[in-house]
């Protein structure tokens, strides 16, 4: 249950803290005293998107924190690898550069792992959820819910997966039958072109450096030479001046050290430059200008850059990935027509057991409509509908993730008048008091620990309102629901809760607050009056106010 909720500067909300009991709560008010703003920080508290709007005039942050109990979902906490603690603390930060901080036991958590915690902790049920509540997406879970025939569920859910794969693969395989890519005649082709052209022996740096020399063999070849001729030609070369001076100092050895280091020098750059010079022509007889060879790399580099344009790859390293690929599809395409065969027949026995399984789920769903139907119909009758009656129809539909029907709610209040959709029939105030019957018989079945419902009752008065208050109550006294948060404006259905919190807004001139505070005894009592007469409460109105309190 919500042990305590906190709102610090959310929207007009300066502060507020309240600490809540189990049971029935009532929030009242006049209209625009904020009963919206109260539920939309609860909202953020389960993970409802931020909107910097919502940040008060009092800081640069909205900070709503609550406190659950809820040992039901410590195992959820240690899968979400969340701290573990006797109770869940909740807070949610928005700040009005726009971000948004959550903390779960104090451990900084994502948005998406509080709207999943909260989906497990609270149900907030607005009056405008009654056209959602009956789409088919709620209306099956109901009905499996109602059923207890999670085994069955799961069933269909596996039977469907793998229908669903075998389904993918055939289509898959159909696509590739049909597909210009699925031919094996061009395919074939395609890597007779790449097999001649031998990618895996390319070595595309070695062959550009090659060709690249060979482009420029002639000014190679005459550089080498005059590079050659200036190291060693008999009068004028390097090697010869080098070996003058090695003489012009070689009488002078061991007459001064520093001598001696510099003839040493000599004679190691001449060493040097006499292997360079070896060096230089061999590069002048490996560098001839040879055309023959030239024409064929130019070839060989011209295919290779024609294939990698038209296959679109930016190296040929790819082009022998590529062949290995098309070696691949084509082996595949050539038992494309066995294996076409065995995914139909595969996919047609997984349709075969899936429209089994959903048979299964469809008379099971039939079966807990029925249950339902006897269920809801004494409440409609407890809340003024005593001509009600209703019907579960599940016409097929195509099997899909919810199951091979469509379940829909027939429905009427008059005598002898036919079943009709009840989406169709109702009014609003007819299906709120529908809605509430359901939800009233759902809580003995499966709900959450805290239930929200935010005017439900809109649309309704007397007698009928009383029997709402009572479900209501109901609600919170089922297996698995610990609160019921209910927005009023009846006070037939006030009178009914056992804790009363009042909603209202006080000005100081400068700006305005919204404050929540409890109501009990005689405050309580003049509140349920102020709902029957208006501002002007008359003893009459706080006599009739002390009767339903009482009668609750």
């Amino acid at each position: 249950m919500l042990r305590r909720i906190r709102i610090q500067n959310h929207a007009l909300i300066h502060e507020v803290e309240m600490t809540l009991e189990e049971g029935f709560h009532v929030f009242t008010g006049e209209t625009g005293s904020g009963k919206s703003i109260l539920l939309g920080a609860i909202g953020l508290l389960l993970g409802d998107r931020a909107d910097t709007s919502g940040v008060g005039l009092h800081g640069d942050r909205a900070v709503i924190e609550g406190e659950f109990v809820a040992p039901q979902l410590e195992g959820w906490l240690r899968d979400a690898d969340l701290p573990l603690a006797r109770s869940i603390s909740v807070r949610r930060e928005v700040l009005r550069n726009g971000r948004s901080r959550v903390f779960i036991n104090d451990a900084q958590a994502a948005v998406g792992q509080l709207k999943e915690l909260g989906s497990h902790l609270v149900h907030i049920h607005r009056q405008d959820d009654l056209g959602a509540s009956l789409e088919r997406t709620s209306l099956v879970r109901v009905l499996d819910l109602a059923g207890n025939h999670k085994s069955v569920k799961d069933t269909y859910d596996q039977t469907y997966a793998v229908w669903r794969e075998a389904k993918d693969d055939l289509a898959k395989l159909e696509a590739l039958m049909h597909a210009p890519s699925g031919d094996v005649d061009y395919l074939s082709h395609q890597i007779r072109e790449l097999q001649a052209l031998r990618p895996e022996d390319i070595d595309w740096e070695q062959l550009q450096a090659e060709l690249n020399s060979l482009q420029h063999a002639s000014a190679l070849h005459e550089g080498l030479q005059l590079a050659a001729v200036a190291c060693d030609a008999e009068d004028t070369g390097a090697l010869t001046r080098m070996e003058s001076a090695r003489r012009a100092l070689s009488s002078l050895e061991g007459v001064n050290a520093e001598v001696d280091e510099a003839l040493g020098r000599l004679a190691s750059v001449r060493i040097e430059l006499a292997d360079l010079a070896s060096t230089l022509h061999d590069l002048v007889d490996q560098k001839q200008p040879d055309p023959a060879r030239l024409t064929q790399l130019e070839a060989q580099y011209d295919t290779v850059m024609r294939a990698m344009r038209k296959h679109q790859v930016d190296r040929p390293e790819a082009l022998s990935e590529l062949l290995q690929r098309l070696t691949q599809q084509v082996q595949s395409l050539q038992g494309l027509e066995e294996a076409h065969h065995e995914a139909l027949a595969r996919e047609t026995q997984c349709r075969k057991d899936l429209h089994e399984a959903g048979t299964v789920l469809t008379a099971r769903r039939t079966e807990a409509g029925k249950r339902l139907v006897e269920d809801v119909l004494p409440l409609l009758g407890q809340l003024k509908m005593p001509h009600a009656d209703m019907a579960w129809k599940l016409p097929p539909c195509d099997a899909d993730a919810l199951g091979m029907d469509e379940p829909e709610i027939w429905f009427t209040t008059n005598p002898g008048s036919p079943l009709l959709p009840l989406v169709k029939v109702a009014s609003g105030g007819e299906r709120a008091r529908f809605m509430l019957a359901l939800k009233s018989v759902m809580a003995g079945i499966q709900s959450t620990p805290v239930v929200v419902l935010d005017e439900i009752d809109t649309g309704v008065s007397g007698e009928v309102a009383a029997h709402m208050g009572r479900a209501m109550k109901h609600i919170a006294a089922a297996p698995d629901t610990q609160q019921v948060l209910a927005v009023t404006h009846l006070p037939q259905v006030a009178a009914q809760a056992q804790h009363h919190w009042e909603v209202s807004k006080t000005t100081d001139g400068a700006s305005t607050y919204v404050n929540v505070c409890a109501l009990e005894g005689e405050t309580r009592r003049f509140a349920v009056a102020t709902m029957l007469s208006g501002d002007n409460v008359t003893e009459e109105a706080l006599g009739q106010a002390a009767k339903l309190i009482e009668a609750s």
